[in-house]
């Protein structure tokens, strides 16, 4: 064999033995798959408006069917990365009824939350929000009689049509009255509301 080929040879064995890999060491790991960036959670808007509300009719324990009530005043909507919006109302309510006897003083929904559905998500965009109220209050000064302080609570089902962040919402809701106390005493009970509430505002 001519020294020229046995040269050849040893450099063809060299670099056989250089792409194989070394006994017993591993193959290296596969590189993970890039994960997708994580989507920002969905935060709903703070939402500001002014409301009117009319008790349609009332009966039961602690009510009075010949008392006219209404409410005005502000709801709060705060955002929240849940899909639920927190809602603090406060209102002055006004009551009137026979023998001269009138009313006024300060309604607060105190502990109230609601779930948005969309149902419409176009230029105008509509919603039906049913809303729990857990705790309201009542403080009212009546002409004739003691103050009186009432514990209430309700249900509502709020409609809503919002164009360019201005919202017009309608909200009939069923209400109930647990206590009124005065400096007589406590009186407990259970008394049932229907109540209609418009409210205009608008989101930021």
């Amino acid at each position: 064999m001519s020294g020229a080929s046995l040269v050849v040879q040893l450099a063809w064995l060299l670099a056989s033995s250089a792409e194989a890999p070394a006994a017993g060491a591993k193959a290296p790991a596969p590189a993970p798959p890039s994960s997708a960036p994580a989507q920002p959670p969905v935060q709903t808007p703070f939402r500001l408006s002014l409301t009117y509300l009319h008790v349609l009719a009332e009966s039961g324990q602690l009510t009075n069917s010949e008392l006219s009530r209404s409410a005005a005043g502000i709801d709060m909507a705060f955002p929240s990365n849940s899909y639920v919006r927190n809602h603090l109302g406060l209102a002055y309510q006004w009551e009137s009824g026979p023998a001269g006897y009138s009313a006024s003083g300060l309604r607060i929904d105190l502990v109230s939350f609601g779930y948005p559905i969309e149902l419409v998500k176009a230029a105008v965009r509509l919603e039906l929000e049913p809303i729990i109220t857990a705790v309201r209050g009542e403080i009212m000064f009546p002409n004739l009689g003691p103050t009186q302080f009432r514990l209430e609570g309700g249900l509502g089902l709020e409609l809503g049509a919002t164009f360019k962040h201005w919202f017009l919402n309608v909200e009939p809701s069923f209400d109930f009255r647990l206590l009124v106390y005065t400096r007589a005493g406590t009186t407990t009970g259970f008394g049932r509301f229907f109540t209609l509430r418009a409210s205009l505002g608008h989101e930021f």
